[in-house]
């Protein structure tokens, strides 16, 4: 069995630019920033790239600072550049975005209808505030340590 599943949370770098590839997809690439655990307050940077609506719900809602939740799986590319080098990377292909800073709401391209920002409002997202779930729901107020499951 073989699974390639990343799933990242950090900052944008810089803006995020829409190109159309030659067969007419979107695509966005950028740079997500994620702090490492522990004392040091090291990051580590890493190239995302979306396609279709991830990417146009990028390159209209997302700016450079953003905090981000990235999923999606790794990708090795490997070329040939003009002076015969032989070249790689590795990127994120990113198979869903979620923009996690927006107080109470968090949303991502598949939330939104981004061929028309008019359906773009608070009505039109998920309330997923941890504030508003209480502490324990759905477990009939067993306070011990052992999981309900």
């Amino acid at each position: 069995m073989n699974y390639n599943k990343v799933i990242l949370v950090g900052r944008i770098t810089h803006e995020p630019e829409m190109r159309i590839s030659q067969n007419g997809t979107e695509v966005v690439n950028f740079q997500l920033a994620v702090n490492r655990y522990g004392k040091d307050k090291q990051a580590d940077f890493f190239r995302i790239v979306c396609f279709g609506k991830s990417a146009e719900f990028v390159s209209t809602y997302v700016k450079k600072g953003t905090l981000l939740l990235v999923d999606g799986s790794l990708r090795n590319n490997v070329w040939e550049d003009n002076m015969g080098q032989k070249r790689s990377n590795t990127e994120i292909v990113a198979s869903r975005v979620e923009i996690m800073e927006k107080r109470g709401n968090t949303f991502n391209a598949d939330d939104v209808d981004v061929s028309n920002e008019e359906n773009f409002s608070d009505d039109n997202l998920e309330d997923n505030n941890a504030e508003d779930i209480n502490e324990g729901e759905g477990f009939e107020g067993d306070d011990s340590d052992e999981i309900p499951f």
